[in-house]
């Protein structure tokens, strides 16, 4: 074989190789899109049909999604200390993955994430769970819904200025795509919404399907936990402040979610 043969030959070989990896790449391309695109589908169901939200409400969290994880729930953020969906952080992470252990679920799942979410703002944030059950279903809800998410919960960098773009991203992209779907998506919840948290002293038994309730040292999601109590614990609340009960656990003053505790 002469060597200009011989380099006609090499030429066709890695001509061939690059068209197998631009065909290639270009399935995983699509194929990521598609991911994408049912992932997202998958998190506005859930934040419908299981969350009770209204489709403004769940625009704004899907807004955060994107930016957060583009809908990975597997994605590695800060050097593998930020997680999923959310993106959860250092001991966010770390009670993301307790969570789902404790509850049989694959915290590396949608479910399972969406699972924890739903328990974080019912625990954890049940006044920014009140915001978003009473936002209205418009465009300007959807804004309203976006911006509080990302300010309230997720607290990035730069907080402000991104609370407004994951807003305008809100209002913007989609609420008009699931407002307007033509009955591709489900847009009202087919359970019902779970009943709002009591807002009076009284004696209560926690009811938290089964996982321990935080104590906390105030009447927030943002101070420490002090002590936890066990579901199906009574427990006598002598205040409510901020979504919270003041009680008194085995000596331990402290307050917690009333999202957790049913009349006794």
């Amino acid at each position: 074989m002469t060597e200009t043969k011989r380099s006609a030959k090499v030429l066709r070989i890695l001509v061939a190789v690059l068209l197998a990896v631009l065909m290639v790449s270009g399935v995983f391309a699509t194929m990521l899109r598609s991911h994408a695109s049912t992932n997202e589908e998958y998190c506005y169901n859930y934040l419908v049909n299981t969350m009770g939200l209204n489709t403004a409400a769940a625009a704004g969290l899907l807004a955060n999604f994107e930016q957060e994880s583009s809908f990975n729930p597997t994605l590695s953020g800060d050097s593998g200390s930020s997680y999923g969906l959310c993106q959860w952080n250092k001991s966010r992470k770390t009670a993301l993955i307790n969570y789902c252990n404790s509850n049989g679920l694959d915290y590396s799942s949608l479910y399972g994430q969406l699972s924890y979410l739903f328990y974080e703002l019912q625990n954890e944030y049940p006044s920014l769970l009140s915001t978003l059950r009473s936002t209205a279903n418009n465009s300007g809800g959807a804004y309203n819904a976006g911006y509080r998410f990302c300010y309230d919960f997720e607290r990035p960098a730069s907080r402000e200025s991104k609370s407004k773009a994951r807003g305008s991203s809100a209002s913007g992209n989609y609420y008009p795509k699931y407002a307007g779907n033509g009955g591709s998506y489900t847009t009202q919840a087919t359970t019902a919404a779970p009943a709002p948290a009591p807002t009076q002293p009284g004696n209560y038994v926690v009811s938290t399907g089964g996982s321990n309730l935080n104590v906390r040292s105030g009447p927030s999601a943002d101070t420490t936990a002090v002590a936890k109590v066990t579901d199906g614990t009574s427990i006598t609340v002598t205040e409510v402040s901020n979504g919270f009960g003041h009680v008194n656990v085995g000596g331990v003053d402290g307050w917690v979610s009333m999202s957790y505790v049913k009349a006794a």
